[in-house]
């Protein structure tokens, strides 16, 4: 895989890590290093994320730098990517470096963004994805029960 340098703070990070038994759907922030080996469904917000071989993730990530492997859907943010060429990626990348691999399946809006103005801007989720009481609809069942 093509590597790409990488500014780390002096000093260890911790490591989280979604293992390849694990089922996550929400909104994950983490400040040290993101590992995701499982599934995971949401809005990820920390300072690096590795997507292992056989992860799947869908939705929205915040990161200094990403590095996949596996398979993500949805809008990337950041400061670098790496995709290797066994990684599946659909969606848009706001990034200021990048590094594909040869055979890396890649369908994406790629906005190159040198000054980082957008690549590193926080995702934050939808209203009705933190507030119940936006979900509802406001309309009673049909069949008369509450």
């Amino acid at each position: 895989m093509a590597k790409l340098e990488k500014n780390t703070p002096n000093g260890m990070s911790s490591e989280s890590v979604i293992g390849s038994e694990m089922e996550i759907v929400g909104d994950i922030k983490c400040n040290g290093i993101m590992r995701v080996v499982g599934k995971l469904e949401g809005t990820i917000n920390c300072s690096e994320l590795i997507v292992e071989e056989n992860a799947k993730i869908i939705g929205e990530i915040s990161a200094d730098s990403v590095s996949i492997d596996g398979d993500v859907t949805g809008t990337i943010k950041t400061e670098a990517i790496e995709i290797s060429s066994n990684a599946s990626f659909s969606g848009e990348v706001y990034y200021a470096r990048i590094a594909i691999d040869s055979g890396a399946n890649l369908e994406a809006k790629l906005n190159h963004d040198p000054s980082g103005d957008k690549a590193r801007k926080s995702v934050k989720p939808a209203a009705s994805e933190t507030d119940p009481k936006s979900a509802k609809t406001g309309n009673p069942p049909s069949d008369g029960t509450r």
